[in-house]
Formats: C-alpha cells, sequence, structure tokens
C-alpha cells in the first residue's frame, strides 16, 4: 500500500496543493495555478502536474499521452533476449537495494522515468519491502505522477532514494534535474542514475546530452560516489553504430533495428574479453551511485585523477 504522495506546486515556490473536483489547485495567492480555470487535472488517478504559465518546460498542461512512439512490450523483449540484460545494472540494482534496506525498513523511492521500467532493475520492481513512486512526462501503469523533472512537485527530504534510469539525455539541463533530485532526497540519500555516453539521438528532438564517465561524476558533485563506472562496452556501441548505418542506408527503421539486434547478438561473446579501463573510454553508457551529502564533495582536480581509463 502506497502512502499518500508529498505533493507540492512544481513552480518554484513549491507550496501546497488543495484538492479540488477534477485535480489540484495551489494554495499560493501568488501562483497562477490557485485558480479553478487554471487547476493541475488529474486524468485517469494521476495528477497532472506541468505548468507552462510559470515553467520553461517541453511539456504540455494535461496532456497524459507520450510525446514520441514508444517500443512495444515484445520489441523490449527480443532485445534483451539477443542483446542480454546489462549485469553492471543487475548488480549496482541489487547494491542500491541493499543499502536503503539497510537504513531504512520501508524506505521510499522516487523512479524518475518510470513510464517504461528500465532493463535490470527487478529487485527495484518486485522489493515487496520499498514503496515506489514513479514519475514520467506522460502516463502508464507504473506511473504516479506525470510532471517535468526540472519541477519535481515533490516535498523537500523526502525519499530515502531515487532511481534515475536512461533520462538524463532527456533533459535540457540535468543539473537542474539533479537538483532536484538532491532537494527531494533526505539526509544521506541514496541516488543511482544510468546515462548514454557513446549512443545515437534515439528519441529525436527530445535527445539532447551525453556523459563521459568523468563528465556524469561531476554532474552529481553534491553526492558522496559509492561507485562510477561505464556501462555495456564497444561492443554494443558497435551495435547501436550498425543500427543506425543500416538504417540511414535503407531509410527503414525496422530494418536498422533488425540489423542491430543481429550485430548485438553476435556480439554478446566479444563482451567477456572487453577490457575494463576501456568501459572509461568506449562505453555505450555510464552510472554513478551516491548519497546526498550538503557540499560539494569533488574538485576539478580530483575528477581528472578520477579517470581509470586506456590513455
Amino acid at each position: 500500500m502506497k502512502t499518500q504522495l508529498p505533493l507540492c506546486c512544481p513552480c518554484s515556490l513549491k507550496s501546497k496543493l488543495s484538492r479540488v473536483e477534477g485535480g489540484f489547485i495551489c494554495k499560493s495567492e501568488q501562483c497562477e495555478h490557485s485558480q479553478i480555470y487554471s487547476l493541475f487535472p488529474v486524468l485517469n488517478n494521476i495528477p497532472v502536474l506541468v505548468s507552462e504559465k510559470r515553467c520553461d518546460t517541453v511539456c504540455t498542461e494535461g496532456r497524459m499521452e507520450s510525446y514520441i512512439e514508444r517500443p512495444k512490450a515484445s520489441y523490449s523483449k527480443i532485445k534483451n533476449f539477443l542483446v542480454g540484460t546489462s549485469n553492471i545494472t543487475k548488480s549496482n540494482c541489487n547494491l542500491f537495494v541493499k543499502e536503503l534496506i539497510s537504513t531504512n525498513e520501508r524506505p521510499k523511492v522516487l523512479v524518475i522515468g518510470s513510464g517504461l521500467r528500465g532493463s535490470g532493475t527487478e529487485e527495484l520492481w518486485n522489493n515487496k519491502k520499498i514503496e515506489l513512486h514513479g514519475i514520467d512526462i506522460y502516463g502508464s501503469t507504473s506511473v504516479d505522477i506525470v510532471c517535468d523533472a526540472h519541477y519535481l512537485p515533490l516535498k523537500d527530504n523526502y525519499y530515502d532514494g531515487v532511481w534515475i534510469q536512461a533520462v538524463l539525455e532527456h533533459v535540457l539541463e540535468p543539473s537542474v534535474v539533479v537538483s532536484e533530485i538532491h532537494r527531494v532526497l533526505r539526509k544521506s540519500g541514496l541516488v543511482y542514475a544510468e546515462t548514454p555516453f557513446m549512443q545515437q539521438v534515439h528519441e529525436g528532438a527530445y535527445d539532447f546530452t551525453r556523459f563521459t564517465v568523468l563528465g556524469h561524476r561531476y554532474l552529481f558533485r553534491n553526492f558522496e560516489s559509492i561507485s562510477i563506472g561505464g556501462n555495456k562496452g564497444p561492443e554494443l556501441v558497435f551495435a547501436w553504430s550498425m543500427r543506425y548505418l543500416i538504417w540511414s542506408i535503407t531509410k527503414s527503421r525496422l530494418i536498422g533495428r533488425i540489423f542491430g539486434l543481429l550485430t548485438g547478438l553476435l556480439m554478446r561473446p566479444i563482451s567477456y574479453f572487453v577490457s575494463k579501463p576501456s568501459m572509461y573510454d568506449a562505453s555505450s553508457g555510464v552510472f554513478f551511485l551516491g548519497r546526498k551529502t550538503i557540499r560539494n564533495t569533488v574538485s576539478h582536480k580530483e575528477v581528472v585523477r578520477l579517470y581509470a581509463g586506456q590513455m
């Protein structure tokens, strides 16, 4: 059973909300959303807490539909079967859950980008001790709130953990989103993030940024590091490149996907020979696991010293 969601207005004041017929209004008279005609609607039992009036956002007020075409569940299953699920993600998820439960018998976790459950996250979603709240910019069965992660409509210092997987590349200001994560986490709260490094654009106009291992670490500079690294090596980078090469030649997204999956399958045995240092230089993605602190924990020089690649 989930507790009541810790909702607040997504605008800068983060004021309390009042439940009214059809949705929520802000309790601050300074906010345009304090009036019934500008309420935040509840659609299919999901609050849509998006403000175009007071926030610079790519989202649309009152919209629950996805902004892009999402892959079908059958494709994701085929992909995981052929290409495989990341053992690094699974291991990090297990560690994330273990750390959470060691400090709280009933931890609350915010999943940013919960519209589709991330690969390798079964331990998080299936653990009955963890209370999960999911957010995304579109509605689904695993989404509790539709909102923009730049403006989390959630109270300060509430969550024991935040999980954000394959999301930061889709926001225009990752540092703002990370600041919001810091705000909603309790003291010493955990964060786990996975973000692409060497991947092609995969959500059209809604794909903005990539990070190296070190750049990703510095993004989370107000967090104490538990673990950093690359996720999925050059073999997956090659499969991604083949997919987009064939797509660009044939003009067929389907044929590109098929070639990408087949290349990923053929490259799976090679993954066992990929060196650990190469994950700093040529990984498909990067990850960060850390704890909230109240100060900057890593300087520019310290970031440089963290490099453990092949150069």
